[in-house]
């Protein structure tokens, strides 16, 4: 059984291969296709009807950067499998075999349209190269069981930190300064902000997955590469948010704007400060699951309110001391008869 630094090193080296295996990848087939190009048509053929009738082409150079395109799907999708660990350690083995498995299909389906195109006179009767497909599929089949038998992380550790229970104890602790300080914010009516961000990885999220879905329709379709445009912003919006505080109840605009997550001090039964994980809620961003709706940033202190019927709703922190003030704040309001139910 691995230590919790040896498990963390352990999923961090997978996350690294993920990532980087299936980009490689997608970058030597591209760098293939381009080897080619004095054999290929200055156009090729990439997309059939249900005819099997060419009606779509791209350029050498826009077949190279499809391939690059397939890989970095992998890339995305392979990693994201390790998230599944705190739900089911099965079941992420099973999505890290299969998305390594996907991107490699997807990469040899783009090495099989070009290697089907070489030497040909006539671009209209092409076809892919069933061989190579063959080989592909039957490469990322074996790849992909060989990652699900390699890959075994280990139980999630949850023990609660000695911080985290110091910084809940203050915040229930009604003697505590933090505590007489939010009486008195309670009190006045006074509210709290407090922004939420996953900092600079928000717009590495953000920009990286706008970019690959840019990429993997732009060649179906050039005007569709602006769906990445999309994703790219819902992502980023959806990735900061500002969480609030007053007599009215809690809330999150995210992006500061559009309000979510709000609850009336009717519905909030307590407020607690929790060390949560990205992985028991499937990612970052505005999130739902059974019995939880969660603003997660990341890894670290949240804001938790006991809501409705065993219901949670999670707020992460910038850091344990704003948690700690936050929990007290929410506690004081609902101790304090002025408030708004």
């Amino acid at each position: 059984m691995r230590s919790i630094a040896a498990e963390a090193a352990y999923n961090k080296r997978w996350l690294i291969g993920l990532i980087a295996g299936p980009l490689l990848l997608g970058v030597l087939a591209a760098a293939w296709i381009l080897s080619v190009a004095g054999s290929l048509p200055a156009e090729l053929a990439s997309h059939w009807n249900s005819k099997n009738v060419v009606d779509g082409w791209m350029s050498v150079a826009g077949a190279a950067w499809m391939a690059v395109a397939m890989g970095a799907m992998g890339a995305v999708i392979a990693p994201t499998a390790l998230l599944l660990r705190a739900k089911s350690l099965l079941l992420a083995r099973v999505g890290v075999g299969f998305g390594l498995a996907f991107g490699l299909a997807l990469v040899a389906l783009s090495v099989a349209m070009v290697a089907g195109q070489i030497n040909i006179s006539d671009v209209s009767r092409a076809e892919i190269s069933g061989p190579v497909m063959a080989v592909g599929i039957a490469l990322a089949f074996v790849v992909g069981c060989a990652a699900v038998w390699l890959y075994r992380p280990g139980e999630v550790d949850r023990t609660i930190s000695p911080e985290v229970m110091v910084a809940n104890m203050t915040a229930a602790d009604e003697d505590s300064l933090v505590a007489v300080a939010a009486k008195e914010k309670a009190a006045s009516g006074e509210s709290m902000s407090i922004r939420v961000s996953m900092g600079v990885w928000r717009w590495v999220l953000s920009l990286g997955v706008g970019a690959v879905v840019a990429l993997s329709v732009s060649f179906i379709f050039p005007f569709l590469a602006l769906l990445g445009a999309l994703v790219a912003a819902i992502i980023w919006m959806f990735t900061s948010g500002i969480a609030g505080i007053d007599p009215d109840g809690v809330r999150v605009r995210v992006a500061g704007r559009w309000k979510i997550m709000p609850l009336g001090w009717g519905e909030i039964r307590k407020a607690t400060v929790e060390d949560i994980k990205v992985l028991d809620y499937g990612g970052w961003g505005y999130r739902m699951s059974a019995g939880s709706i969660g603003f997660i940033m990341g890894s670290g202190p949240a804001l938790v309110l006991e809501a409705g019927f065993h219901q949670r709703y999670v707020i992460s922190m910038p850091d344990l001391a704003t948690a700690s003030e936050a929990a007290a704040l929410v506690n004081a309001y609902l101790h304090n008869g002025k408030v708004k139910g």
